[in-house]
């Protein structure tokens, strides 16, 4: 039976809003008056249409496959050194344990009461859903229906911080490897400004502001503007804190993990790539998986990992070899986790069901803005 929903908190003072108005920088323009605030995950089925992504994704690796010669890849396959699957598969958890502890003080800042325990819990059960088109928001759902104390907007500020610190560490461990191939120095530069694009629209009010104008008058996203007002305010009060920045040493390990697992899985199938070549290629495909707008960046991130390794000199039968293997040790075994995490935490806090899970229905902009202090 599910648990009932937490009380209102509209009007009241979060531990986000009260650290905005004492040191961020940020006056409210007259008194807040209670606004609608991100509602709670409605459950309602997904439709096919949110499939088509998903089913192209699938179509470019399936196109992968048959551009190569099957006996070949099959020969790739067959000369992966099996000792190695401990070790990668180890690897694969240990990304997801420390994903989720760094996850924890984040919620913490927002004053989630959810334990170190849980929330490596829930943020394993949100795996489960990699390849769905909710894909990392439902760790953010899962999140506000376990703590009851915090909505899923501020849920949501979390979970976008801890991917852009996330992205932004990888897209630097990737220095020194985009050195050694200096054809892929634009890839890094145009990731770099991507990130940097995005920080900037976060952290400086007047570049804000003429985007959120442009959203206004477009008619297809102008509905969005109150969800992207408050995910906004969340996320730059997370950026401004100082424990932020200093607990980001999780990200760099969780970074090093997934670097060291797809380096392992290269040379499992006969690559010979250094450390440093082979974190160039997994950040160029984390950011080709994220452009592409498709859940687990599925079929955009292998295409980016073969294209990559062949450059790098790897065969191309092995580098399809080990852009599948790398989906399966990472987001395949994720998965599988996820479901089993699910399945307990379900228990443990009535989390709503896979099949009907949704972000809240949009909400109109919030009446008082925050406005920078001398605008």
């Amino acid at each position: 039976m599910p648990r009932p929903s937490p009380p209102s908190r509209r009007g009241r003072r979060t531990p986000l809003t009260a650290d905005l108005e004492a040191g961020s920088g940020l006056v409210t323009a007259g008194p807040v008056p209670a606004s609608p605030r991100p509602s709670a995950p409605a459950r309602r089925r997904l439709r096919p249409t949110q499939f088509i992504p998903i089913v192209c994704g699938l179509a470019a690796i399936v196109a992968l496959i048959v551009a190569c010669n099957p006996f070949a890849l099959g020969g790739a396959f067959a000369r992966f050194e099996l000792p190695l699957i401990p070790a990668i598969l180890a690897l694969s958890a240990a990304y997801y344990i420390l994903q989720g502890l760094r996850w924890y003080f984040l919620l913490r800042d927002i004053g989630a009461h959810i334990s170190v325990g849980d929330s490596i819990l829930l943020n394993i059960a949100g795996q489960a859903t990699t390849f769905l088109p909710l894909g990392e928001l439902t760790r953010a759902v899962f999140a506000s229906e376990a703590s009851g104390d915090v909505e899923f907007g501020e849920v949501v500020a979390t979970v976008t911080v801890q991917e852009l610190i996330f992205m932004l560490i990888l897209i630097l461990i990737a220095v020194p490897g985009v050195l050694s191939i200096h054809r892929a120095l634009p890839v890094l530069i145009v990731a770099l400004c991507g990130i940097a694009f995005v920080m900037v629209l976060l952290l400086v009010p007047p570049c804000f502001h003429f985007v959120h104008r442009l959203v206004e008058r477009t008619p297809v996203l102008r509905r969005f503007t109150g969800q992207v007002d408050h995910l906004r305010q969340e996320t730059v009060v997370l950026l401004q804190r100082p424990d932020t920045l200093g607990w980001s040493v999780l990200s760099l390990a969780g970074a090093g993990v997934s670097v060291t697992l797809f380096w392992l899985v290269v040379h499992g199938v006969g690559g010979d790539l250094s450390w440093p070549v082979t974190s160039f290629v997994l950040a160029a495909s984390y950011v080709a998986g994220a452009v592409s707008l498709i859940p687990g960046g599925i079929g955009a991130a292998e295409a980016s990992v073969v294209g990559l390794l062949v450059l790098s000199g790897v065969d191309p039968a092995a580098a399809i070899a080990a852009a599948l293997l790398q989906r399966i040790a990472d987001k395949g075994f994720a998965t599988l986790m996820g479901f089993i995490a699910y399945s307990i935490a379900r228990r443990r806090f009535h989390l709503s069901g896979l099949s009907a899970l949704r972000p809240g229905q949009p909400v109109p902009p919030v009446p008082a803005t925050l406005e920078p202090v001398g605008v």
